[in-house]
């Protein structure tokens, strides 16, 4: 096979990519403000990563997120502020700077975060019921390769 061809078929593979990473793209956006009704019919579709990271990562101060989602600052305070009110997040002084404070999830989200973990895993499951273990892992390594080729 000479040099031309195994870049063609690479553009090609590498566009495949491409598309099918789109079309994953656009269904996680779809669902984002599906599971964000899930935790509370009023939260903002935007503030669920941001609910989801505080609870995986545990307390942040909302310049952190705003930084970590590439967001801005005033973005990242009104979404803030809505989950203050749906009571699904706590605020408390930071004791290392007192001009800031600390975002926490509370028990009530930490609970609907659970059960929504819960019913997604069965999902993806139920999807995946012809799949071997071993394809399953295979796709899980190809994804972790990527994330970490596209992260720096």
């Amino acid at each position: 096979m000479s040099a031309t061809t195994v870049d063609v078929q690479r553009d090609a593979a590498v566009r495949g990519l491409e598309h099918e990473i789109g079309r994953l793209l656009r269904r996680v956006r779809r669902g984002l403000a599906d599971r964000a009704a899930q935790v509370d019919p009023e939260l903002n579709a935007t503030a669920y990563p941001l609910l989801v990271t505080l609870a995986e990562l545990g307390p942040h101060r909302a310049a952190e997120l705003a930084d970590l989602f590439a967001l801005d600052k005033g973005a990242v305070s009104r979404l803030v502020h809505q989950m203050l009110e749906l009571g699904l997040i706590v605020r408390t002084p930071d004791p290392q700077d007192g001009r800031a404070s600390i975002l926490a999830v509370t028990p009530k989200a930490e609970e609907r975060l659970a059960a929504l973990a819960a019913q997604r895993h069965e999902a993806v499951g139920e999807r995946l019921v012809d799949w071997e273990a071993d394809s399953i892992v295979e796709l899980a390594a190809g994804l972790a390769r990527f994330n970490s080729a596209i992260s720096g």
